[in-house]
């Protein structure tokens, strides 16, 4: 890890430039500031891999319709680690607007974080209106499947119950046959028994 201190000249003021280099240095992974000098220079510190601080070292050399880098100026140094990432510096005094940069960064997030939750909520009830549908359409079939077999269950017993008057009856013809036989019996040895007392009596 090193630290680049970079001093660009030219066109580079209150022309987007240092927004650009805030840019660039994030995509890098590199951490340190950019200010706006008071003689028109800008100020890059950024501490780094050596590979990730000249390839901003070379992304520095903005050359557009607003935008026009003259000269840079860089030393290299031993890198500090003090920085937390990378910010734009508040011209004068040396303090970074850092908790700015981080409110801003931290609103992006929770923009990305609310995008999210948006999406899952309406995946969530997308998916719990298919469920609920699915279970509807279960329930429908099921409930078709218990009617079909309470009157599956039904017909039967009503084919059981017919069979079974069918048996009665049949069964009370029966008694009733045995008995109109046995009352005949009974009648038959009556008579006989009254003709005989008859006879011995004289009657």
């Amino acid at each position: 890890m090193r630290r680049l201190t970079a001093y660009i000249s030219g066109k580079v003021q209150k022309t987007g430039y240092r927004a650009r280099v805030i840019s660039i240095a994030r995509d890098f992974g590199l951490l340190g500031y950019v200010q706006n000098l008071d003689d028109g220079r800008v100020k890059v510190v950024a501490e780094g891999e050596d590979y990730d601080l000249e390839s901003l070292l070379a992304a520095l050399d903005i050359k557009n319709t607003l935008i026009r880098v003259a000269d840079i100026q860089k030393e290299y140094s031993a890198a500090t680690d003090e920085f937390q990432g990378f910010f734009k510096a508040i011209a004068g005094n040396g303090e970074t607007d850092q908790r700015l940069d981080e409110a801003a960064e931290l609103l992006k997030q929770l923009i990305d974080v609310n995008k999210d939750v948006l999406k899952e909520i309406k995946a969530t009830r997308v998916e719990l209106r298919d469920e609920i549908k699915a279970t509807r359409d279960d329930l429908r079939t099921e409930i078709g499947g218990v009617r079909d077999q309470v009157k599956s269950s039904g017909d039967l017993l009503a084919a059981r119950i017919d069979s079974a008057k069918d048996e009665i009856a049949a069964s009370i013809e029966d008694i009733h046959s045995d008995l109109r036989d046995d009352l005949k019996e009974r009648l038959v040895k009556i008579e006989a028994d009254v003709s005989q007392i008859k006879a011995k009596t004289g009657i």
